[in-house]
């Protein structure tokens, strides 16, 4: 998301001139800009077959009739200036202009038009490349609008406000049914993360208070080793009103806690641990600090075995500050409190294809007190059983640790001893050991 904001605002460096009257009607061939080492010199070149632009009533129209408008691009930190066969033109850049942030830039059979109400690209082809990003589209349409209701301060023109307001990306470059190819790599600097993301976009919409996200099928690679592939993902999330600047951290923190995703399909591949997750996702939801997130069949697979859960409801608390897509902190927020039920959970082998489960299971937990009730096979018959006992979680070994004080058994039993026999028995995973009285579960 934060790649597109930002994109919106490099594509020209008419930018520059926020104050003035402006519009821009431009169809380009191909527009293939390449920052030079030290930041000046040759960049590039621009082929396009008409311009029309309007400067506070300086008109200028050009048909680049058998090209004679062809230009070469030339850069310096303070100046964009084109080469052509009858004479130079450019334009005035701030030192710290954004435009200074891109490395490589490529447009192909593009059309923009630019003007005191809209920004509005479409193309065949898109890349964009700076320090750590690398983002490629096609068949793609970016829209941004001067919002009917002003923003506070903004004038028509000031694009960075606008499009925080009243954005649309989508695939009606050709046709209105298409969808946008995305591909975006990037990396992160201080760790050396890699990330690739691939998709095929129905359409991105920012407005004041919301942004929504539809995508027909969705593909995440980490480091090359964790694989997640979606399908038909929908997304609708809050947006602060008064943001009018690109302030990532603030618009992922209020989308992650004021969201809501609708069913979707979704596989998980980790190729580093050998283990496969299939999600069948009925609804994941985020509202006033709670986390409500239904599932309605989920498999994990490793070589040793396969773990399936079916019909699970989970809510949790969830603090503003806690990161959605991080584990270990929605588990932590989770042991203060959790209301869980699980209608079962089932065990194969490879050399055992009957396995063992557990069903109607019920967790509660508050302030790392935690209480599960189950229906377990002990000695041939289904017996409900309930566990008491206390959660740890250590974030940084990645490991959930829950002490048993105290259990109820079939026939009058109370032995923890005997519980951790039966549990070993039924539940078995590798990410799942046991010792003396704690149970212990790898994340």
């Amino acid at each position: 998301m934060k790649h597109i904001l930002f994109l919106s605002l490099l594509l020209l460096p008419v930018l520059s001139f926020a104050e003035n009257k402006l519009s821009v009607e431009l169809t380009i061939d191909d527009l293939h800009f390449l920052k030079p080492v030290k930041g000046v010199g040759k960049a590039g070149s621009l082929i396009f077959k008409s311009a029309n632009v309007n400067n506070s009533g300086i008109i200028l129209n050009i048909n680049n009739v058998n090209n004679y408008f062809d230009s070469q691009i030339f850069i310096r930190p303070t100046f964009l200036g084109f080469t052509t066969q009858f004479g130079n033109y450019g334009f005035a850049l701030d030192d710290q202009s954004l435009f200074n942030a891109i490395n490589v830039l490529e447009l192909k059979n593009s059309k923009l038009l630019l003007d005191d109400n809209q920004l509005n690209l479409s193309g065949e082809t898109l890349k964009f490349v700076n320090a750590d990003t690398d983002l490629k589209m096609d068949n793609f349409r970016l829209y941004c609008q001067s919002p009917s209701n002003g923003v506070a301060d903004a004038p028509p023109t000031d694009l960075m406000k606008n499009c925080t307001n009243y954005l649309t990306l989508n695939g009606t470059y050709k046709s209105a049914t298409d969808f946008a190819s995305l591909e975006l790599r990037s990396s992160n600097q201080l760790t050396g993360d890699k990330t690739v993301i691939k998709t095929k976009l129905k359409s991105i919409d920012i407005r004041s208070d919301k942004i929504l996200l539809s995508l027909n099928t969705a593909q995440s690679i980490s480091n090359d080793s964790y694989f997640i592939t979606a399908s038909d993902l929908n997304v609708d999330c809050a947006k602060d009103p008064k943001l009018t600047e690109l302030n990532f951290d603030k618009i992922q923190k209020d989308c992650l806690n004021r969201i809501k995703v609708t069913p979707l399909k979704a596989n998980i591949n980790d190729k580093k641990e050998k283990s496969n997750f299939n999600l069948d996702i009925k609804d994941i939801t985020i509202k006033d600090k709670i986390l409500y997130f239904t599932l309605n069949s989920g498999a994990l697979s490793d070589a040793t075995s396969t773990t399936y859960i079916n019909d699970l409801l989970l809510n949790c608390k969830k603090e503003t500050d806690t990161d959605v897509l991080e584990l270990t902190q929605v588990l932590n927020d989770c042991l203060s409190y959790a209301r869980i039920s699980i209608a079962e959970v089932k065990s194969t082998k490879p050399d055992d294809a009957n396995g063992s489960s557990i069903k109607k299971i019920a967790v509660s937990s508050a302030m790392g007190v935690m209480i599960i009730q189950a229906d377990v096979k002990i000695l041939g018959f289904n017996s409900r059983v309930s566990i008491y006992g206390n959660g740890k979680l250590d974030q940084a070994k990645r490991q959930l640790t829950i002490n048993v004080t105290d259990t109820k058994l079939p026939f009058g039993f109370t032995s923890v001893k005997l519980l951790m026999y039966f549990l070993k028995k039924n539940l078995i995973s590798k990410d799942i050991t046991y010792s003396n009285n704690n149970i212990t579960i790898s994340l």
